[in-house]
């Protein structure tokens, strides 16, 4: 059976009203209006989704820390793994929750700023935030084999399952973009699948049977909406946001994720401006 994730928060939190900013991102909505995402949350239950992912891309102390807020990266990322758990919760049926662990230095970032052993005790500091809260943990957004090695190998220390999801976003789609061969990340990580995300659905297209050779695991794609990410963007030091595109609505978009879906795929789902209306008719379709 094809595992159903939600959409996009950020986005979607911008979209409600939250600030259109690439700085905070979606930290702004845990420090002034979390019941804004306790709305998104609830949206993609009732839309049917069997994941949804802790609001926790933007909570950690090395994107807090130049806002002044580096001292409130464990009470916002406590809140972002207690607001998903009282949604899954509170359904009628089976919610699952993940655990999102970000990139650390920047997005779409083929070359972090950072040692492999230094990232490990920031994600661990993650992973021990939110642990009591989810059922497993998704290190999402991936463009640099080291990284996610990094968050996989401190989430397994929590003693859950865990994915990991690469980003194709200013690459060819061939390979991690750093270069990395996806047999040779698949290899190197331990994970209990692999997916591919926030990139555009031609690229998941062109990298998915590259990904289905690499590994006997499950794998997954969840793609954005977005217009396409300039090479070298960061959103942390101002770059603007790229504008959605328009021709990804609910039904195109469900059209992709169900070839997806012929083509092997096991778990589907959205990114950026993918929202809860993509996700309600993506889970009429696999019903279907």
């Amino acid at each position: 059976m094809t595992t159903l994730l939600d959409g996009g928060m950020g986005q979607e939190l911008i979209n409600r009203g939250a600030p259109r900013s690439a700085e905070l991102w979606s930290a702004w909505a845990m420090i002034e209006d979390p019941g804004l995402v306790t709305a998104v949350h609830l949206d993609y239950v009732e839309a049917g989704a069997d994941v949804i992912t802790t609001n926790s891309y933007s909570t950690f102390a090395d994107r807090l820390g130049p806002h002044g807020l580096g001292d409130q990266a464990e009470k916002l990322t406590r809140l972002a793994g207690h607001l998903a758990r009282e949604v899954a919760d509170s359904a009628d049926r089976d919610v699952r929750v993940a655990g999102c662990l970000p990139p650390l230095r920047h997005s779409y970032n083929p070359s972090p700023d950072a040692t492999y052993e230094d990232l490990v005790s920031e994600y661990s500091e993650m992973v021990d935030h939110l642990a009591g809260f989810v059922d497993h943990f998704l290190c999402e957004t991936m463009g640099a084999c080291f990284e996610a090695r990094a968050a996989s190998d401190a989430a397994r220390t929590a003693g859950k399952p865990v994915w990991v999801s690469f980003t194709l976003q200013g690459g060819d789609g061939t390979h991690l973009l750093d270069g990395t061969p996806f047999a040779e990340a698949c290899s190197s990580i331990d994970a209990d699948a692999f997916l591919l995300n926030c990139s555009s659905p031609e690229q998941i297209f062109d990298a998915l049977p590259l990904l289905r050779a690499a590994t006997g695991q499950p794998i997954g794609a969840y793609a954005n909406a977005f217009h396409g990410m300039p090479v070298g963007w960061r959103g942390r030091e101002g770059s603007p946001l790229p504008d959605a595109r328009t021709d990804l609505g609910a039904d195109p978009y469900t059209q992709v994720l169900m070839q997806w879906v012929d083509m092997g795929v096991d778990i589907v789902g959205g990114c950026c401006e993918i929202g809860p209306d993509h996700i309600a008719r993506v889970r009429l379709a696999l019903d279907a």
